[in-house]
């Protein structure tokens, strides 16, 4: 089990596929890149950098993943936190449309590393968005046709109370929309499937080693 640094230890550290020991930083040490935190984007940036020959550290002040990108619901999907639609209105159609492609891209690049380092994060295809009052189902179908027609995104689906509550082993929602597109995963074995992956093209990562100061 990893120990997060919290007394009350999380599921994801308790199911985690904990890394080899990765020591503190001793001494000196020189690399083309230094870089800062060990989360999702400090280990992106470690494993691109990496695959191109640049000579990366990575410092972390506690453990790889034990900020937010281990501690995380895990939801994989597609927008932002506002739908398209609210999007358009403070935004602009414009740059809302911009922002939906930068999340597609970002899914993609995801699924990508996934599939490639052969990260085991237990990801899980679908997404269920659930209304917590009844009355809704207009609105959400209304939502599923805005983003087959505005955006060309046919993963949407309706869900009704009694499949939803058979889904989720409770009656307390009164239906929904299903988001094939989307999925869950296990974030804290992401963040340590995407440190492995930096390793293993040469970075090197040093946990329990604060940043103390740059020049």
């Amino acid at each position: 089990m990893l120990n997060l640094g919290h007394p009350s230890a999380s599921w994801y550290a308790a199911t985690a596929h904990a890394l080899p020991p990765l020591p503190a930083l001793d001494g000196e040490t020189s690399a083309d890149v230094c870089v800062v935190g060990a989360g999702y984007t400090g280990l992106g940036a470690a494993l691109e950098l990496a695959s191109r020959g640049v000579s990366v550290v990575v410092l972390e002040a506690a453990q790889v993943g034990s900020g937010a990108s281990g501690r995380n619901g895990g939801q994989v999907h597609a927008g932002q936190r506002n739908d398209q639609a609210w999007l358009e209105k403070t935004v602009g159609r414009d740059d809302a449309m911009a922002l939906w492609k930068m999340s597609l891209d970002a899914r993609s690049h995801l699924s990508a590393l996934i599939a490639e380092h052969a990260i085991a994060c237990d990801f899980t295809p679908g997404m269920i968005h659930a209304r917590h009052k009844s009355g809704g189902e207009g609105e959400d179908l209304d939502h599923i046709e805005f983003m087959a027609a505005r955006y060309g995104y046919h993963e949407l689906e309706p869900i009704d109370e009694d499949a939803l509550a058979e889904e989720l082993g409770t009656g307390v929602y009164h239906g929904g929309t299903r988001d094939n597109g989307g999925g869950h995963l296990h974030p804290l074995n992401l963040a340590l499937g995407l440190a492995r992956a930096a390793l293993a093209r040469g970075a090197t990562i040093h946990e329990r080693s604060r940043a103390r100061a740059w020049r």
